[in-house]
């Protein structure tokens, strides 16, 4: 049987250069950002680009022939199917055998993409469309992987695949159409492909030139929520957030999700005056950001709850307070419910990453002071404040599964679980406050969590003994001597969307991150009726030994813990989750901690009334005074002279030069010069003015901290994301519909202005004329096809009224004949052309050759076929 050819030989070349090679190349530039992107293509864009290209060249090879697709198809699946048995065969082992079954299938898939493109190319003319549009899918989802969004990178994603698809539909077309008998063949193709390209080329430029501001206002825009967006874009929970000026904050929520992320990222550092009984040894403690009590079963998310009663948060913002004044809340002590046990403790905290606006300190802070920051360490901290807090000497973060036979520390916990058993339960304990912090949510999945915690704690009386017993739970063994519960920052996601989540850790697959262990631990301790709630914060590392007291905190110690109320020993810590032996903990620190410190002898607080450069001065309207460690207010706002020629100015984020003060600024004005403290003043008389007028002016000041004025923002409950706030996205919207207007508006009037471009040259020859009438009667819809130039002439002579055969004739002789046509036979003919043109727009009314020119297939078929 003899199959008969679909193609000649030549064609055939044709397409494999024009379109198979092409589309080759560009294959191999996707496998090798979809290899990027996806960890189960294992990185062998090489191998995948083989197996495409031998996909698309052996297909079209074969419909060369008029072969048809369904049969050959399912003689390849047969192929494919017999490969598979003999792979089977082949492969040692059940890992050998998923490897290469694995490998196989993306072979399949690679290769039958790669035939079926061959198909197309030769046998379908619409495939093509189709093609590309898969192609531009891909791209988009390549082009959501990237990380950093800027112009460039916009334009390496968009504008390759835009070029292959306007050239792979022109190339598509240009060789069908093909005439392969013409005698400048290869020529004809080159100069048309070149061209084709040279146009492309530069619209992509112009368009790329024009709008550059446009591009570069997203890229600018996106720099702002770039942070917030790689934070959700995905199910990656981070137990901190990073703010648009790059600082880090507490979340506010903490969602149960399926892995964690985190880094080693530097946060601060802090000096903590805390001892065991001894007196010497230093006892840390956890830094608390905030107590999550509200808990939303939809979304499985630990949030903050502002209303929550008996509120013990002291939660200031340092950048809204004075330099070297003090704010401090009592409630914080009296809402803690605490008496028994407890102490003043006090620390230093210095910012390298944490936001000027956050506030971290052990629990129960009550008291603020913003500190300056030593000059020769202001490159490294931004900002500084100490704390005071109303601390439990029963807290501390050696609380740990198993002391290491540390004498000091197993005596520690025993004595403090003596005490906590001593506890008598929660009569007279407010109500309000019992309902509150041991609410549960309803459902079956809650109620298997209260079986359990009941399970656990059958054996025991006391509320500490129940806690300890819950946190053996977590450190129990299964019957094979393996660890019931471990740690991971990947625990995945129930199979079922909705699923419980803490029914899937405690009962299923029991692998989780703090987030797991803190939430299980609060449910079980409130299905027994134990107060509890989820503290956040960092938990602390002693790795100091040269400077005892001083701790260094990398993001990736970002906490959730458990803290548990005992009746006048209020809120106490219990971290519950599994130690994380597979991890390796955030580097040494190798920096030397802000020692220092020099004494304040006066500090000023206003508004900066003028800023003299000149002699280096500033007039302030002093609002209040720090003298002697004294705070003294005033309602009078005297001025005050102050030399500023040595002062250090800094702001939030670091220091600042002196020429950024100006007028109505806000500022704190620090001296620590001694001579101001030797000033004589009668207690009586202490007032703000008093003290004022005998210093003298203009003071000497050393420091100067800028205060910002909080804005308030109203939140936009409406917003599914918060963190796109920031996203000017009416400027982008409007930006890219200007860019796709302006597109569009070319591409439709692309038609009309290469007829004015046609018509434009058409004064200059006869060439140009016949070019010129051509294209406007293919226009028009008369191309002119495979006709002769004579008997097309003559049609359209009849379907008009035009003289087009004299012109033809004329054209005719002067570009073919050895006798070129007279003077006068050029200029008769020349004259023929705009009666030409208007007969043609007589006939054809305006409203349809408006909709014939805004059909943008007829100058692709006119510059496609070959006249």
């Amino acid at each position: 049987m003899f199959i008969e050819r679909a193609h000649s030989w030549k064609k055939l070349g044709v397409q494999c250069i024009l379109l198979a090679l092409p589309t080759i190349f560009f294959a191999f530039v996707v496998l090798l950002k979809l290899n990027a992107n996806y960890v189960i293509l294992q990185n062998q864009w090489i191998y995948q680009g083989v197996y495409f290209s031998l996909g698309i060249l052996l297909s079209l090879i074969f419909y060369s022939w008029r072969f048809r697709f369904i049969s050959t198809a399912l003689m390849l699946a047969l192929f494919y199917y017999i490969g598979y048995q003999i792979l089977k065969q082949i492969a040692v082992g059940e890992f050998d055998m998923f490897f290469f079954s694995v490998q196989y299938l993306i072979f399949i898939f690679i290769f039958s993409i790669g035939w079926l493109v061959g198909f197309g190319f030769s046998r379908w003319r619409f495939f093509t469309v189709i093609w590309v549009l898969f192609l531009l899918a891909i791209e988009i989802i390549i082009i959501s992987k990237i990380t950093t969004v800027t112009a460039g990178a916009i334009a390496l994603g968009f504008i390759p695949v835009l070029l292959y698809t306007f050239y792979i539909i022109y190339a598509s077309e240009l060789i069908r159409n093909l005439n392969e008998h013409q005698s400048s063949f290869r020529w004809y193709l080159t100069k048309r492909v070149c061209g084709f390209f040279g146009v492309v080329i530069l619209i992509f430029a112009v368009i790329f030139y024009v709008f550059r501001k446009d591009f570069t206002a997203i890229e600018t825009a996106w720099k702002k929520v770039e942070s917030h967006y790689n934070n959700e874009k995905s199910n990656s929970q981070r137990m901190t957030k990073v703010n648009r000026d790059g600082t880090i904050s507490n979340t506010g929520k903490m969602p149960l999700s399926g892995s964690l992320s985190k880094t080693k990222q530097l946060v601060f550092v802090a000096h903590l005056n805390n001892f065991f009984a001894d007196g010497t040894t230093q006892n840390p403690l956890y830094f608390t950001a905030d107590y999550y009590t509200k808990f939303d079963s939809v979304t499985q998310t630990f949030a903050t709850d502002t209303t929550r009663p008996f509120n013990d948060l002291f939660s200031p913002d340092p950048s809204q307070i004075s330099l070297f004044f003090t704010k401090s809340d009592s409630n914080a002590i009296k809402n803690s419910l605490a008496t028994l046990n407890r102490k003043v403790v006090e620390t230093d905290v210095y910012k390298v990453a944490l936001s000027p606006k956050d506030y971290l300190a052990p629990s129960t802070a009550f008291s603020i002071q913003p500190i300056s920051v030593p000059y020769e360490y202001a490159s490294q901290y931004s900002s500084a404040y100490h704390a005071k807090m109303w601390v439990s000497s029963l807290n501390s973060a050696y609380f740990v599964y198993n002391p290491a036979g540390n004498t000091m520390l197993e005596d520690f916990q025993k004595t403090r679980y003596d005490i906590l058993r001593q506890d008598s339960g929660y009569n007279g304990v407010d109500s309000a406050f019992l309902a509150y912090y041991t609410q549960m949510p309803q459902g079956k999945s809650y109620q298997r969590i209260i079986d359990l915690a009941d399970t656990i704690t059958s054996g025991d009386s006391t509320t500490i003994d129940k806690m300890l017993a819950i946190r053996d739970y977590f450190l129990s063994k299964d019957e094979f001597g393996q660890p019931l519960f471990q740690y991971t920052d990947n625990p995945g996601e129930p199979g079922l969307p909705g699923a419980n989540k803490l029914d899937y850790f405690l009962f299923t697959n029991r692998r989780g991150y703090c987030a797991y262990y803190a939430g299980a631990t609060l449910f079980m301790l409130r299905a027994l009726h134990i107060p509890s709630r989820i503290a956040t914060g960092f938990l602390t590392v002693d790795r100091s030994s040269k400077n005892p007291g001083w701790y260094w905190f990398y993001e990736d110690q970002a906490h959730a813990w458990v803290q548990v109320f005992f009746k006048g020993y209020g809120w106490i810590d219990f971290d519950t989750t599994i130690p994380d032996v597979n991890t390796q903990q955030a580097p040494q620190p190798d920096g030397t901690p802000p020692l220092g410190s020099q004494k304040v002898a006066f500090v000023g607080d206003g508004t900066i009334l003028k800023v003299d450069t000149l002699k280096k001065q500033i007039l302030l309207s002093v609002e209040k005074i720090l003298y002697k460690d004294r705070s003294f207010t005033t309602a009078q706002n005297p001025d005050m002279r102050l030399s500023v020629a040595f002062a250090k100015v800094f702001a939030d984020t670091g220091a600042i030069n002196l020429t950024d003060l100006e007028q109505g600024m806000h500022i704190t004005a620090a001296s620590y010069d001694e001579k101001l403290s030797h000033l004589d003043f009668q207690k009586a008389a202490d007032t703000a003015v008093n003290i004022l007028s005998r210093l003298p002016q203009p003071v000497s000041i050393d420091e100067i901290k800028i205060i910002k004025e909080a804005k308030v923002v109203t939140p936009n409950k409406n917003s599914v994301r918060s963190y796109l706030h920031g996203f000017d996205w009416l400027t982008i919207l409007i930006s890219l519909a200007v860019i796709a207007l302006v597109i569009m508006i070319i591409i439709i009037l692309l038609p009309w202005l290469i007829w004015r471009f046609f018509n434009f040259r058409a004064r200059k020859n006869l060439h140009f004329k016949q070019r010129a009438i051509l294209y406007l009667l293919n226009q028009m819809g008369y191309p002119r096809d495979f006709h002769s130039p004579e008997d097309f002439a003559q049609q359209i002579d009849r379907q008009f009224g035009t003289h087009l055969s004299l012109f033809t004739k004329v054209y005719q002789k002067e570009k073919y004949s050895h006798t070129p046509p007279g003077r006068q036979e050029i200029t008769e003919a020349a004259a023929t052309y705009k009666p030409f043109v208007q007969a043609v727009k007589a006939h054809i009314p305006w409203k349809r050759r408006v909709v014939l020119f805004l059909n943008f297939y007829h100058p692709l078929h006119f510059f496609i076929k070959n006249h």
